[in-house]
């Protein structure tokens, strides 16, 4: 899988070997398990690109996205997850709640493709 992003979003690129994932489940795993101080970092580097990163997915169409399009979207995808515990809990997993282990994502299909 390629590690590029976008022209314009080159400083996101450190995010993408480590950060992109293809599920919310693997996304939510991926969260609970990060200290709070690498959640913040992602949330601080990403969330002032937002409004471009929309932008520039926005010119591609869902089921002809290139690979670092792709990429983009997955990180957005990310930042959407990681927001509520930088900016509601304060924590990588929502406190006083049922257990990390017993909370089951439901899967849903993918709804972009990549193009090849």
């Amino acid at each position: 899988m390629s590690e590029k992003l976008p022209q314009g979003f080159e400083d996101l690129e450190r995010f993408v070997p480590s950060w992109v994932f293809g599920t919310e489940r693997e996304r939510n795993a991926f969260r609970v398990a990060q200290p709070y101080e690498t959640l913040q970092d992602f949330y601080d580097s990403t969330l002032p690109h937002m409004t471009r990163i929309a932008a520039a997915l926005d010119v591609h169409p869902l089921d002809a996205l290139p690979r670092d399009a792709a990429n983009l979207l997955e990180l957005a995808l990310m930042a959407m997850e990681v927001a509520p515990a930088i900016e509601y809990y304060q924590a990588p997993d929502v406190p006083n709640s049922v257990a990390y282990e017993k909370f089951e994502i439901v899967p849903t299909p993918i709804r972009y493709r990549v193009a090849d």
